[in-house]
């Protein structure tokens, strides 16, 4: 099952440093793996979002303070599908290609 935000984001306080504290409720408890991918995409975003707690489906979230609600809660929602997909962001390290299904390696 895909992991789905469920609830609005909310403000739960702010930092001197424009900063901001954002919790919301996804469908589930995401596994390791899939929090590591949200945080690889949300660390790597301009909001550089930080120290991330998943407890269960609660979800708290340190950013820099969004432009708008929409800009906000499209951002969590890109975040989440990068997850779900798998997909590795800018920022972190590319999987090596033998761990890819059906790479071929170069031959010297």
């Amino acid at each position: 099952m895909a992991i789905i935000r469920v609830s609005d984001p909310t403000f739960e306080g702010k930092r001197s440093d424009n900063r901001v504290f954002v919790r919301f409720r996804v469908n589930g408890s995401p596994d390791q793996t899939w929090i590591n991918t949200f945080m690889g995409h949300a660390s790597s975003s301009v909001l550089r979002a930080a120290n991330a707690v998943f407890n269960g489906s609660d979800v708290t979230l340190e950013l820099v303070r969004p432009k708008s609600r929409a800009e906000l809660t499209t951002a969590l929602d890109c975040f989440i599908e990068c997850a779900n997909l798998g997909l590795r962001s800018w920022g972190g390290a590319e999987r090596s290609r033998a761990l890819v299904p059906g790479s071929v390696r170069g031959h010297v």
